[in-house]
């Protein structure tokens, strides 16, 4: 027969077990989870207690009290993460109280592909059609500001990503590829911002090397004559045009009209990938002064400007 102390320690021991097996009951998913891809919104200001009801109410947790407990051990009762949080299998209510305490949203991958001479307007278009919800308006105003330094490459961002944090990832790869030249960019002689301009329109003019080296060699000779650089490619970009330019287009009193204006555009007018910046940093000096591309995408060169108007009545009529 067992004394009154044992009795009372193995009671004790029982209690403790019954605690432990109802917290491990109460920390699984629900018996019938089928929450299987599932995404929850945690609104921006929500306290653990909202938090806890909504994860109840969408199946994701079996107990209210074990999610906020454990959340509360986590430090979430001051810092849960506001989002959408993808949810594709069962989780414990400690596995759900890291996610929402640490902000792990579990949402897949979205890959965005900016090509080399894509202006800010091109990005905000890509960038509403891959990522659901992105605000491409506002996208648009932080970014064109930055027109020309918003490096084009291949991104990873989720549902998540808002145009401030595609902004500061496309900057900081553009500052990252800068470093990497910044002695190409000294050799030149020339500023980080009058190359960045120059290599904008060279990425329009030309797709090899060679040509682009050639061309960026026949402008830079111009703007040091004082001659006007006398190109198409701002047209576009200040037109917002797609189609091929009028005569009342190459009139417009526009500061990016480099028929009408000396000197280079007011800003970039896209963003030149790292081979274009390198190109007009490393320009090709030669006798050229002109140049024109045939319906094949040949590039003609003329040291003359009679040579240049029988390129262009042999190529181009």
């Amino acid at each position: 027969m067992l004394s009154h102390r044992a009795s009372f320690i193995l009671a004790a021991a029982l209690l403790v077990v019954l605690c432990v097996v109802g917290a491990v009951i109460a920390s699984i998913a629900p018996s019938d989870w089928n929450a299987a891809g599932t995404t929850v919104s945690i609104p921006a200001g929500s306290n653990l207690s909202q938090t806890a009801g909504i994860l109840k109410t969408d199946g994701i947790i079996r107990s209210t009290f074990a999610y906020e407990a454990y959340a509360t051990i986590l430090g979430g009762r001051e810092r849960i993460k506001a989002g959408q949080y993808l949810f594709n299998q069962p989780e414990s209510a400690l596995k759900v109280a890291q996610r929402t305490v640490s902000g792990i949203f579990g949402l897949p991958p979205i890959k965005v592909t900016l090509f080399e001479g894509s202006d800010t307007a091109d990005m905000a278009k890509i960038f509403a059609k891959a990522i659901p919800g992105f605000n491409a308006v506002s996208f648009l105003a932080k970014a064109k500001p930055l027109e020309g330094y918003l490096f084009p490459d291949t991104y990873y961002f989720t549902a998540m990503d808002t145009p401030a944090t595609v902004i500061k990832a496309m900057a900081n790869n553009f500052a990252a590829k800068e470093r990497g030249i910044v002695g190409e960019i000294a050799v030149s002689g020339r500023s980080e911002s009058d190359i960045v301009k120059m290599a904008s329109i060279v990425e329009k003019e030309a797709t090899s090397s060679a040509d682009r080296r050639i061309i960026a060699g026949i402008l830079w000779k111009r703007l040091d004559a004082g001659m006007p650089l006398q190109v198409d490619p701002p047209f576009y970009y200040v037109l917002d045009k797609t189609t091929a330019l009028t005569s009342a287009d190459l009139r417009t009193d526009s500061p990016y009209n480099l028929y009408l204006h000396k000197g280079l555009p007011p800003t970039p007018i896209d963003s030149p990938g790292l081979d274009a910046i390198l190109d007009t940093a490393s320009s090709t000096l030669s006798s050229y002064w002109f140049y024109i591309s045939d319906a094949h995408g040949v590039m003609h060169y003329a040291a003359t400007l009679t040579g240049h108007n029988a390129n262009i009545a042999k190529y181009l009529n």
